[in-house]
């Protein structure tokens, strides 16, 4: 536990590790501290700012704490005293390696050397007293150049490996310098007068034909080091319209394609004028072409004149179709044979076969023509078409059957092409290990997986993998009345089989429609089995599904069956008198632990744009899902006269879900440095039969790293419902709050300090409610009235590690506001902030939305 003092020396430390030493800089130049871009009014502002190459160096929350300089220094000044010592070793190292493989190159020369000797003198010898001693001596000359070959490689790639991080180290720096640091960022005035110069054309690029750019910069005195605030002044002007858009087209069919089309066009009489649409228009009209059977058109094809001479502030524009050189008209082709062959470089014999006029040539790997026909968006007779080319290769792609595709063009006579397509087939098997630490809020525990899959198993194409996992979590228990912790074990097994098409009846009419030939059926079943003190518990579940992809890349995933089958053969004593002492109060997480059969059926809609993954530039996630589940077995449910709400004793659930998930990513300033990430998350889900609950699953739960970072995962809520007290004052979290209506608002501000480290300050509020009033949590209930004052705001700040492959996540979250508390006292900001209930420690894995 902190203390202030603690807390105090703590930041002192920090504070003074943070201060750069001037004297060490060059003391002929200045040292560039601020810079700004000023009057940008119509202009993309982070476009401009990203021509400036030079940037200050970073400070600290915009104090004067410079510590990736501070970082730079100090390893500048390890490198200087261990040049010498570095530069050596690297010469020595290199001399070692070098001197260590010529020695081995020369030992596997003589060996060849010897090999062929003997072998040479067995050939003059009788061939048939020798025979079986030269095909030994063959087959063991073989061994010996392969094996010494292997060594060869091996040693050099060592060498690499060891001579590579010296080298580095010598000319490049150490990890203080290249990582965490970031070296003096001199003002130049040269550079600077430059980029004013360069953001000019930047802008002049973009129709602003008159704008001008002017630099401004000052010294601001130190006491030991003279620092430079320059300033970009921009006068961006009137931007330039487009008066008058002509055509000198000599191929009349090419100019009737363009005029067809003309309504697409980036150019616009009146319109605002920019070399961007001149490039955009460009490449509309390339593809345009290329898609109608012009395949030798190029977009060297386009030029362009424009006119500023007529009116200021309105310019007229030429576009120039040139014909080839040597003829008057471009040559519309048309494909004319289709000819598929798979795994090419197969040397087995080829078996050629014909589908629908396509003829398919198949080696050792055989596929059913007609699942590959209905990947082919080309057909015969008609003009070539570029985009319809990109779709095949990439309907072909995502079948999981093969590393890569490629489509060739062959001219047959004078407006003929043969369409040429050569797959490469995955491997028929493919195993994967994966071994790992999970970490919960308690102590981690190991997990591990592995995964078989096979491909091709129907000569369809199809994949079925089968998955195993097993995991071993340190953690509290369930009601956790006490501070034990134990080991919770987790076994499973599944088995995936994907189809790469849709099995539906009577689809033969959709077969031409981009959806069907993304579309996949997804076959799965698990089973799963946990132990753990208070119980046992095994769960079956099946489901058959599809999904499938529209031309923007969007994800739909559409579940007929989703069925689970939950059994709980333990409960400890314990356990199950708790269960009913909640029960007794109105808590339904008794219902988790009944014998019960969940079905359901789920859509879900989901884009991505830009590297949201990554968040490293300006990008957004958004997902719609709705669920519906258990209508279908009340007629189950009569067929076998069971009880109203049960099937031969397994309990079922009528519900529906519904949420949107809104999630943002975007640059601040200058980019790839300050990122500003926000969520919306709002959702509803309610029962309607027998059961007055939701399968424990399917509820919304607020609070932890991934939700309100300054509450412990799922106790926040509902609405101001008030938790029991303990001894000490502060409120028993020790049970999950299931709710019905979620609404979550994130949003952190993330600064990368350096390619490693970032820093994140978030604020966080959210909560859920119940659809209607529980006598055993007032207050928990949705009303319009008093919602909004309901949301638990909790803020902090957080430090990543970001690996590229991985980042690990520390969030501190402090409660702001509680609306557990009475009205009035719902403020808690700054109370007791290290104290027992009011700060929170969260470790994860990726960003937390």
């Amino acid at each position: 536990m902190f203390n202030y003092r603690q807390t105090i020396l703590l930041f002192s430390l920090f504070f003074l590790s943070a201060c750069v030493s001037y004297k060490e800089l060059e003391q002929d130049k200045s040292l560039l501290v601020k810079q700004r871009l000023e009057g940008v009014k119509y202009t993309d502002k982070s476009s401009l700012e990203s021509i400036i190459r030079k940037k200050p160096n970073r400070t600290f929350l915009g104090t004067e704490m410079r510590i990736p300089l501070y970082a730079y220094q100090r390893g500048y000044k390890y490198y200087v005293k261990n040049y010498s010592k570095d530069s050596i070793k690297l010469v020595d190292a290199t001399e070692y390696w070098e001197t260590l493989i010529s020695a081995r190159e020369k030992e596997l020369t003589k060996q060849i050397k010897i090999n062929r000797d003997s072998l040479n003198y067995l050939y003059t010898q009788d061939l048939y007293d020798s025979y079986e001693d030269i095909h030994e001596l063959e087959k063991q000359s073989i061994k010996d150049s392969v094996k010494g070959i292997r060594k060869l490689r091996k040693l050099k790639s060592k060498s690499i490996s060891k001579t590579d991080k010296l080298t580095e180290r010598v000319e490049k720096g150490n990890w203080l310098m290249k990582s965490a640091g970031e070296p003096p960022s001199y003002f130049d005035q040269d550079e600077s007068e430059n980029n004013a110069r360069s953001i000019e054309r930047a802008l002049v690029q973009r129709g602003f034909l008159n704008a001008s750019v002017t630099l401004e910069f000052d010294t601001l005195k130190n006491s030991t080091y003279p620092f430079i605030r320059e300033t970009y002044t921009v006068d961006e002007k009137r931007q330039w319209l487009i008066n008058k858009i002509a055509y000198d087209v000599k191929d009349k069919a090419v100019y009737n394609q363009i005029l067809t089309f003309n309504k697409k066009s980036y150019l616009k009489v009146k319109g605002k004028y920019s070399e961007i649409k001149l490039q955009q228009e460009r490449a509309r009209i390339n593809k345009l072409l290329r898609d109608n059977g012009y395949f030798d058109f190029n977009s060297s094809y386009i030029k362009y004149e424009v006119d500023t001479n007529h009116q200021h502030g309105k310019l007229d524009i030429k576009i120039i179709i040139d014909s080839p050189a040597d003829k008057e008209a471009h040559t519309k082709y048309y494909v004319k044979d289709i000819y598929v062959e798979t795994d090419p470089n197969d040397k087995s014999e080829a078996d050629t076969t014909n589908y629908e006029s396509i003829t398919y040539v198949e080696h050792k790997k055989k596929y059913k023509e007609k699942i590959l026909n209905g990947k082919l968006a080309l057909k015969e007779t008609t003009p070539f078409n570029e985009s319809l080319t990109n779709d095949t290769r990439f309907f072909l792609s995502q079948m999981d059957a093969f590393k890569f595709v490629n489509i060739e063009y062959v001219k047959q006579g004078s407006d003929s092409l043969n369409a040429l397509i050569y797959t490469s087939s995955f491997n028929k098997y493919q195993y994967a290990f994966e071994t790992g630490l999970n970490v919960s809020r308690s102590l981690p525990g190991p997990f591990a997986s592995v995964s078989l899959k096979t491909r091709n198993i129907f000569k369809g194409a199809e994949s079925l993998e089968f998955r195993g996992r097993f995991s071993l979590e340190a953690q509290a228990s369930v009601a956790e009345t006490t501070n034990d912790i134990y080991n919770g074990t987790e076994y499973g097994l599944s088995a995936i089989l994907k189809i790469p098409r849709p099995l539906i009846p009577f689809s033969s009419k959709l077969n031409d429609l981009y959806y069907y030939r993304t579309a996949k059926t997804n076959i799965i079943g698990d089973v799963a089995y946990v132990s753990r003190p208070e119980y046992t518990r095994l769960n079956l579940k099946g489901e058959f599904g599809y999904e499938w992809r529209n031309r923007k890349d969007d994800l739909f995933e559409l579940s007929l069956a989703d069925l689970n089958v939950i059994n709980t053969p333990f409960l400890s004593n314990p356990f199950r008198i708790r269960l009913q002492q909640l029960a007794e109060q109105g808590n339904t997480l008794h219902y988790s632990f009944d014998n019960s059969f969940v079905s359901s059926m789920h859509l879900g809609v989901s884009r991505m744009r830009g590297e949201y993954i990554t968040s490293s530039s300006k990008s957004s996630y958004i997902k719609v899902y709705g669920e519906i589940g258990g209508n279908a077995l009340d007629l189950v449910n009569q067929w076998t006269g069971s009880e109203p709400g049960s099937i031969y004793g397994l309990r079922y659930y009528k519900f529906y879900k519904l949420y949107y998930d809104l999630r943002r990513v975007v640059p601040i300033g200058e980019k790839k440095k300050h990122f500003f990430a926000s969520r919306i998350h709002m959702g509803i889900a309610k029962s309607y039969g027998e059961v007055d609950a939701l399968p424990y699953e399917k509820y919304f739960f607020s609070g932890g790293g991934n939700s309100n970072r300054a509450w412990r995962p799922r106790r926040l809520g509902p609405g101001s419902y008030t938790p029991p007290q303990n001894e000490n004052g502060t409120f028993d979290y020790s049970y999950e709050q299931p709710g019905d209506i979620i609404i979550e608002l994130n949003a952190e501000w993330r600064y990368k300090i350096t390619r490693l480290f970032q820093w994140a300050f978030f604020i966080d509020a959210t909560n859920v409610w119940l659809i209607e009033e529980d006598k055993t949590r007032p207050g928990g209930n949705f009303e319009f009235s008093r919602f909004w004052k309901e949301f638990g705001i909790g803020a902090g700040f957080g430090a990543r590690m970001d690996f590229s492959f991985l980042l690990v996540r520390l969030d501190i979250g402090t409660k702001i506001y509680d609306p557990a508390r009475k009205e009035g006292d719902r403020f808690v900001a700054g109370y007791n902030f290290f104290g027992k209930g009011t700060t929170e420690f969260n470790i994860g894995i990726g960003y937390p939305f």
